[in-house]
């Protein structure tokens, strides 16, 4: 008689059954655990010039995978196969610099910035930069305000207009006064 011909029981049901909930229970506590800040801050030693600058940003009350991890299921199945390719690395000792691996296109700002996306019209006579053209053009917030939260320079203040200038030079420089 081959295993296939046996019937299963009901205890062999239950036991299935018993498993696959334990694993999900185990798979949603790591899930949860790894999504804290604190395990960013204190489980890996490389990670700590970002903890440290994250905590005296205006972010320091939200969690680094509200920014660095993409909603839904999908964002959170790439972002902990991601995380265990680093942990890998930090078993191994063969981490580089994590600001430098860092893909600013992740950065999700607007889970909590969606409303600054405004209308042009609006934004022209606001003078306020954040219209949907320039994420139209392909640029993010982080084209402006790269180093926010993990640059100590950078997290109390906001990009003065001469970044403007790296793509806008012939349209600002006829706004500049003449005296």
């Amino acid at each position: 008689m081959g295993l296939f011909d046996k019937k299963f029981s009901l205890k062999h049901i239950a036991i299935a059954g018993f498993a696959c909930i334990g694993l999900f229970a185990v798979s949603y506590g790591v899930i949860e655990a790894t999504n804290q800040t604190s395990f960013c801050g204190t489980t890996c030693h490389e990670m700590d010039p970002m903890y440290k600058t994250w905590q005296t940003s205006n972010h320091k009350v939200i969690e680094c995978a509200d920014c660095h991890e993409k909603p839904g299921l999908v964002g959170t199945v790439e972002s902990k196969w991601k995380g265990t390719k680093e942990l890998v690395l930090h078993v191994t000792g063969n981490v580089p610099d994590p600001i430098k691996l860092q893909n600013t296109n992740e950065v999700n700002c607007y889970v909590c910035h969606q409303d600054k996306i405004k209308e042009r019209e609006l934004a022209l006579e606001r003078k306020d930069p954040h219209t949907e053209r320039h994420f139209q053009e392909g640029m993010n917030c982080v084209s402006c305000h790269s180093g926010i939260v993990h640059d100590e320079m950078k997290n109390k203040v906001l990009p003065s207009r001469d970044r403007c200038y790296t793509c806008h030079l012939d349209a600002m420089s006829s706004l500049v006064r003449r005296d």
